[in-house]
Formats: C-alpha cells, structure tokens, sequence
C-alpha cells in the first residue's frame, strides 16, 4: 500500500484492512525502461549444475534388476571374472586413456 507517496510494505503480523480503492485519475504510470522494445532487457533463465545433472538422471533407462541380479550370483560364484571379460576391459580402459 502506498502511504504519502512512500511504498508501505506489510510484514505478517501487520494484518489490515483491503486497500483503499482510488480512482484511475489517482495512478500514476510508471515507466521503467524507456526507448524501443529492442532497448528493453529480456528474462532469463539460469540452469544450475545440479539440476543438469538431475537433468540426465532423469534420462537414464531404467535399472535391469534382472541382468544386475544375475551378475551378483556370478560374482557370488566366482564365475563372472573370465580372462576374454578382462582383456575387453583393458582395452576399453586404454581406448579411453588414448
């Protein structure tokens, strides 16, 4: 509410009535950036990191609890590390140091 041209602002313990109605002749218009529409400044919108990153998260599939499952019992057994698995795992490993 706007009090002898000076902007009251309420806090929440400062209940009061509904404003005042004035008439349009009392409003004043105020212009906040003047010129052409091209002089007026555009919103934007700002993407933190993390939300990125919940960006892709979000895009993930879905876990194969089935496939993750089996591969526990292999490991469990003693039967998942095979020396072709390894040496796949070696050369991707290089393939992405170099």
């Amino acid at each position: 509410m706007e009090v002898g041209g000076v902007m009251k602002i309420r806090g929440p313990a400062d209940i009061g009535g509904a404003d005042p109605v004035r008439s349009l002749g009392s409003v004043r218009i105020i212009r906040g950036v003047q010129g052409t529409p091209a002089a007026w400044r555009a919103d934007s919108v700002e993407i933190s990191e993390m939300a990125r990153f919940l960006d892709k998260l979000s895009r993930l599939p879905d876990i194969r609890q089935d496939l993750v499952d089996a591969v526990r019992e292999q490991i469990a057994k003693g039967t998942y590390e095979t020396p072709e698995k390894l040496a796949k795992a070696i050369d991707n490993l290089l393939a992405e140091l170099w």
